[in-house]
């Protein structure tokens, strides 16, 4: 008789827990079923409203509501915070419970906890009436959150200037965050686009190795100063196989600079195949541009051509710093000539040569 009473009393009491939990009438139609184990009346089936990772783009909130992670829960909380344009604090914030109330006077309160049955945290407590000011600058909306918001929008345009990305921002969420917190953003979104430069130089050895593996024949030489890098020469072998067999005897030497975060320059040769294209030869990154950073890149590239004899070969140059000196020592008895568009474009070094030389040949 004992027993009979106490099984109907726990009976009554989950009951009550089950009417209390789902007798939401805001409950969404799009609900999760979760299975509660009995120990006295075997299992029971309650129904919960989960929230997904889809919710975050308008996250709503409800007592009964089930989350999988206090992860989730905690970007709820921000992503409400920030849509809604309000400032939350969270005086209790730990793996078992989060708490979360509006400013002084309002209302607005929320509470969450795990919850053994259904092993997820559990909204308990939840009040979704504010009587507070919204504002334009809000804590929550830090950089890294406008980096994973505006991933994709720097992968399709990453030279969107600041005016513009703090345009958008203004437009699509009512916010004004500060110059400095968009320029962080914008750099935390193009390192993870990009990877980290720093990084991505001690890889340098591994890239090297790889290419010789996959590509007998390619040339990839690194040079270091003081442990730091310093320069770097690559020529895959498809590239010198194709010049040689297919193109005309003549190189194009050019160099510009390298708008990165360590900067330097970039070292081209490139030829014209039977079509008049450029069909690029081997390129390589230098700290500077100088008479013995053209010299150490012509010598590579002579050497990679086997060219031994340099009187059938045509040079085609313009005047950048060092680069004349260096092809009359590496390549003595090769033809030199300048770039036509350079000559028109910057007449006065070429004033000085004597007019039965010829400075123009082709373009």
């Amino acid at each position: 008789m004992f027993k009979w009473k106490k099984a109907a009393d726990n009976k009554l009491k989950r009951k009550q827990s089950m009417t209390m939990l789902v007798g939401d009438e805001n409950e969404s139609t799009e609900e999760e079923e979760i299975d509660l184990a009995d120990s006295d009346e075997g299992s029971n089936r309650n129904r919960f409203r989960e929230f997904r990772q889809e919710d975050l783009l308008n996250p709503s909130f409800s007592v009964g509501q089930v989350f999988g992670t206090v992860e989730l829960v905690r970007k709820a909380i921000i992503e409400y915070n920030l849509r809604d344009r309000v400032e939350f604090k969270m005086p209790r914030n730990d793996r078992k419970r989060v708490k979360a109330h509006c400013a002084e006077g309002c209302s607005w309160n929320f509470y969450a906890s795990m919850d053994s049955r259904t092993n997820c945290f559990l909204v308990k407590t939840y009040n979704g009436h504010h009587n507070c000011q919204k504002k334009w600058m809000i804590k929550t909306c830090t950089s890294k959150w406008l980096a994973e918001k505006y991933l994709e929008t720097f992968r399709a345009d990453n030279k969107m200037t600041l005016p513009n990305f703090a345009r958008i921002v203004q437009k699509e969420w009512n916010l004004t965050p500060s110059r400095t917190k968009l320029w962080r953003a914008r750099k935390f979104a193009l390192q993870t686009i990009y990877g980290d430069e720093l990084k991505q130089y001690s890889q340098l050895w591994d890239y090297g190795q790889e290419l010789r593996r996959s590509n007998p024949g390619s040339n990839f030489y690194l040079n270091l100063t003081e442990g730091a890098f310093s320069s770097c020469y690559l020529s895959l072998d498809a590239y010198k196989r194709g010049f040689l067999s297919g193109c005309r005897p003549i190189i194009f030497l050019d160099g510009c600079h390298l708008k990165t975060k360590f900067g330097g320059q970039l070292l081209t040769a490139v030829g014209m195949d039977p079509n008049d294209c450029i069909f690029l030869i081997a390129f390589a990154v230098v700290e500077v541009e100088s008479l013995l950073s053209w010299k150490w890149f012509l010598h590579s590239l002579k050497d990679d051509l086997s060219i031994d004899n340099t009187f059938p070969w045509t040079i085609m140059i313009d005047n950048q710093k060092g680069l004349i000196p260096a092809v009359a020592q590496v390549f003595p008895e090769a033809e030199h000539k300048f770039c036509e568009a350079f000559v028109r474009k910057f007449p006065s070094p070429f004033q000085r040569l004597q007019p039965q030389k010829p400075v123009v040949d082709m373009c």
